[in-house]
């Protein structure tokens, strides 16, 4: 993560992909235990009260991304501008104390490189780069970068989506399984387990991500409006976003993120929606 990095895949990252080995999931299968594990993972969301599927409890991936946390500070600067400090630390503390997680304790850091990047790591850790900072207008679009963040964290969707890469992996491995014990199927096994991967990518794992994405857009904004803030400049930071990253991003179809202009268009519809403002 310290080295330049698209900005599609970058953007508003959240927790690193963190997946069950092969191995671990073949002996699940072969003993019959990954289903079981699969229907304990139910729990309730604490600060949503939603119901959600999660077999990674929130205390276990934030102790996986401890170490990548920890790396990530070490080798990349951090901010020595008090001035860009200071507009970060207080947005984030006027955004933060509106959330459910309010008075949590954080970690929030200001990296100096010109990623046009932000994200939130399980064990409330939040990274800003100079490069979003400078992007942004004003502290308005800032908060909305920053509420996009705890967003994430209030849903939890670090161990949502690594559940669900896991699951998908399980899938997968069950199908190669099946595939190499079925004789008519065995000459067709590269192209059935390529197709398989392809369509569980294409069609559940990258379409889940963008609506995690849009999910936090639309909590950033919530968050936005209760700390009083401009929720109007939501849209006008993703307009911003869109001409920052004409022509460097693939297809939607292809992306863990919205297109820009699809959440600017998003949020404009939510806003309205909820009676924030009229644009």
């Amino acid at each position: 993560m310290t080295q330049p990095i698209e900005l599609d895949e970058a953007l508003f990252e959240e927790a690193p992909r963190i997946n069950m080995s092969r191995r671990g999931l073949v002996c699940g299968l072969a003993a019959g235990t990954v289903f079981p594990f699969v229907v304990s993972g139910c729990t309730t969301n604490p600060y949503t009260g939603e119901q959600e599927l999660n077999i990674f409890g929130e205390a276990q991936i934030a102790e996986m991304a401890a170490t990548a946390w920890s790396d990530l500070k070490s080798q990349t600067p951090q901010s020595s501008n008090p001035q860009l400090r200071e507009a970060v630390l207080r947005t984030w503390n006027r955004v933060e104390r509106v959330t459910p997680k309010a008075g949590e304790q954080w970690d929030v850091a200001v990296f100096d490189t010109d990623d046009v990047n932000a994200f939130v790591m399980p064990g409330n850790r939040v990274g800003v780069y100079r490069g979003i900072v400078d992007l942004s207008e004003n502290e308005d679009q800032l908060s909305a970068v920053l509420g996009h963040e705890v967003g994430h964290s209030v849903y939890r969707h670090a161990g949502r989506r690594m559940t669900r890469a896991t699951l998908a992996q399980t899938a997968l491995i069950a199908g190669q399984v099946a595939v190499v014990s079925s004789e008519e199927l065995r000459q067709y096994g590269d192209l059935i387990v390529g197709l398989g991967g392809a369509a569980m990518q294409f069609g559940v794992v990258l379409p889940y991500s963008r609506q995690s994405e849009l999910e936090a857009d639309k909590a950033g904004v919530d968050y936005m409006h209760a700390a009083g803030y401009d929720v109007t400049q939501s849209v006008r930071l993703w307009e911003l976003m869109d001409a920052k990253s004409a022509g460097q991003r693939p297809p939607e179809f292809m992306s863990t993120h919205p297109e820009p202009a699809r959440r600017a268009d998003e949020l404009t519809r939510y806003i309205n929606a909820k009676g924030y403002a009229l644009i």
